[in-house]
């Protein structure tokens, strides 16, 4: 009996404890955050560039340091991409987008010739290697839709130099919305002075830049995106000299318009026909010639090709760069006077 009544009270007891136990029942831990996620899209057009490589990254960090989202563009030179942030948090600000060719990479080419191939040939890798075009937008948390092309790329090249003058106003990480369209305007306007086409009325990062040779799709109601598509499809055209290759030469006209730009911002008045940046100006100023006579060539393919209404007339272009008149418009829109005065100022 006593044995029994041992064995009942042990159990009642572990019963209790049980009982106790599942009263006392645990938090489960809070539900992993929702991702946050941003959609980039848009078309890489220097003649469509089929399968090259496209990286996004903050526009602020200038070391690209940190990859933000990467994947390829189509065989038609549209790519989409997305940002992803695990933590939930809204993602916002000014982003970087660049297009690089690689080993996949091919372009066709939009220009009357393109070295010993013609309009709408398709021009090989070996030619591409190391073509970088860019372009740089800013969201609200907003799906962006961000084309890239060669004047897109001088006009985010200009914004960058401007964010990095020392004392600048312009803060890639902070800018508002309202301040970043009007430091897109204003950039915009720089290139178009170098290129001799009044652009003080045209964003170059919202304008309908197209493949030339897609003719049916090439403005025939805009006189300055018609020839700004064309001067984009001119530089497919570049002499390439003994042991270079077409994105040698592309890449060299853009690293020398950004010399030109950068100083500039710094000293409005510098003299850009002596010292480091003479070469520089020789450059451009080389390929404006050749800018010049192309884009009437590749107007007379674009309609020949073209089903339906003929090209506007073209915006006139010289066949040089009128340092004072960019000086002027680079003074100003630091100064504020001129433009929107929003680079390298407060913005």
């Amino acid at each position: 009996m006593n044995k029994l009544v041992k064995t009942t009270l042990a159990a009642s007891i572990a019963l209790a404890l049980t009982a106790c136990h599942n009263d006392k029942k645990e938090t489960p831990p809070p539900p992993p955050p929702e991702p946050t996620t941003l959609d980039i899209a848009g078309g890489a057009v220097k003649g469509s560039l089929a399968f090259a490589t496209v990286n996004v990254y903050a526009a602020s960090d200038t070391e690209k340091a940190i990859l933000l989202a990467t994947t390829q563009t189509l065989e038609n030179g549209d790519y989409s991409v997305q940002i992803v942030d695990e933590s939930g948090a809204a993602i916002m600000g000014t982003f970087l987008i660049e297009v690089v060719a690689d080993e996949d990479t091919t372009m066709i080419c939009d220009a009357s010739v393109c070295g010993d191939l013609v309009y709408g040939d398709t021009i090989p890798f070996g030619e591409l290697l190391g073509l970088t075009l860019s372009t740089i937008s800013y969201t609200d948390g907003s799906a962006i839709d961000a084309d890239v092309n060669s004047l897109t790329t001088m006009a985010t090249d200009t914004i960058l130099s401007a964010a990095a003058i020392e004392g600048t106003g312009l803060d890639l990480a902070t800018i508002s919305a309202e301040d970043f369209l009007a430091v897109q305007q204003d950039s915009s306007e720089i290139v178009g002075a170098l290129l001799g086409v009044d652009l003080s009325a045209t964003n170059l990062f919202t304008i309908d830049i197209v493949d030339a040779f897609n003719a049916d799709t090439v403005s025939t109601t805009d006189s300055i995106v018609a020839t700004l598509t064309l001067i984009n499809a001119s530089l497919t055209s570049l002499t390439v000299t003994d042991g270079s290759t077409l994105a040698d030469e592309i890449v060299g006209y853009l690293d020398a318009i950004e010399e030109i730009t950068a100083v500039l911002l710094a000293d409005p008045e510098a003299d850009l026909g002596s010292g480091e940046t003479a070469a520089a100006l020789a450059t451009v100023n080389a390929t404006q010639e050749q800018i010049s006579q192309e884009i009437v060539n590749i107007a007379v393919a674009v309609d020949l090709k073209s089903e339906g209404d003929p090209l506007p007339p073209l915006e006139e272009v010289p066949t040089e760069v009128d340092e004072d008149a960019l000086g002027d418009i680079i003074g100003d829109i630091i100064d504020g006077t001129g433009g929107t005065g929003g680079t390298g100022g407060e913005g």
